[in-house]
């Protein structure tokens, strides 16, 4: 046998040795491992849990029959480049586009009713949150960045405020505040992530007089789709639970008011995060011409198909042309915004330039 051979056979013979090895490795190890753990997720593997993935159907109506109204709304979001030709893209209207504040169906309602929805934006490429004291450029009426307007200019001719936003300066809190003695409507809506990256949030809470409480509320044994997606149910009678069996709330934070009215609570068997601990605290609440809402995303089209979401959109439509004074509110932030009870009743009108 040359060496070569002799090569060929050694290998050959370590080659047999080592699949011999790991043959009968595998049979050792198989026969002693322990079985794998089973699933322990309950809301993965709990066969009482509700799995209904139908879509369902989305009927948004109004019932007021008020004249034409001004809604405007603030989508609180970051325009990327320039502004849209039709600002009311940013919610999801006039394009084929899917906008970042996708609300449709509340818009959709109150355009096809009558009323008028515009929209503020901050300047195209800047963030939502202005520096202290300064104003936010809204979109002229040809939609590109223009005219320098200040909150407060275009709240003087709106009737209601809806807002996705919390981070406002000095001067617009006041505005806003302003706004809601002078009749005004405001509806603000919030998430569970305002309560950690965006400090202004308390200081414009405050302004309205209400709250909201870190951490977002779930539900493993009864949810919409996932344990985020909180059902809610009516705390009382009132004209935004009118209608109303059940809504969905797909990442909620609970809120409350001071002296306001509770309007919906998250279902039993709901958690909140930061504690784990069972609540029943608010999702919805209204505290006199403010509506606070502790989640950001019901509107949304998809959203609007879940349980009677569209109900309430509607009756969220009807709030904000029916409270308020209907256009008749003086300008914000002057005199005549205040009560009754500081002026002399005797005084005729200021006829002063």
């Amino acid at each position: 046998m040359n060496h070569a051979e002799r090569l060929a056979t050694a290998f050959v013979a370590t080659f047999a040795v080592i699949v011999l090895a790991a043959t009968v490795a595998g049979f050792v190890a198989t026969d002693g491992a322990a079985p794998a753990p089973e699933i322990e997720n309950e809301h993965f593997t709990d066969e009482n849990l509700t799995h209904d993935r139908t879509p369902g159907e989305a009927d948004v109506t109004m019932s007021s029959t008020q004249p034409p109204r001004t809604v405007l709304v603030d989508p609180g979001i970051e325009t990327a480049g320039t502004v849209p030709a039709n600002p009311l893209a940013l919610l999801g209207l006039g394009g084929p586009d899917v906008a970042d504040r996708d609300i449709r169906p509340l818009a959709n309602a109150l355009i096809e009713n009558g009323h008028e929805v515009r929209v503020h934006t901050p300047p195209a490429g800047q963030p939502t949150a202005p520096r202290p004291g300064a104003t936010r450029p809204a979109p002229n009426q040809n939609g590109a960045e223009g005219t320098q307007i200040p909150l407060d200019s275009e709240l003087e001719e709106a009737d209601a405020f809806v807002t996705f936003d919390s981070e406002y300066s000095a001067a617009e809190r006041e505005a806003i505040e302003s706004f809601v003695d002078g009749g005004g409507t405001v509806v603000s809506m919030t998430d569970p992530d305002e309560a950690f990256d965006q400090p202004g949030a308390a200081a414009f809470d405050s302004t309205l007089g209400v709250s909201t409480e870190p951490g977002y509320v779930y539900n493993l044994a009864e949810n919409d789709l996932n344990y985020q997606r909180v059902y809610a149910e009516p705390a009382g009678d009132s004209a935004l639970t009118d209608g109303v069996d059940r809504a969905v709330f797909p990442t909620a934070t609970p809120v409350g008011a001071a002296g306001g009215e509770e309007a919906f609570r998250p279902i039993d068997g709901s958690q909140l995060s930061t504690s784990r601990a069972p609540t029943d605290a608010p999702l919805l609440v209204e505290n006199g011409g403010v509506i606070k809402i502790g989640d950001a995303d019901f509107l949304s089209p998809e959203n609007a198909q879940r349980a009677d979401n569209d109900v309430l959109i509607g009756n969220l439509a009807d709030a904000l042309v029916t409270s308020g004074n209907g256009g008749a509110r003086p300008p914000v932030g002057s005199e005549s915004t205040q009560t009754s009870s500081d002026a002399d009743p005797t005084d005729g009108p200021d006829t002063a330039s």
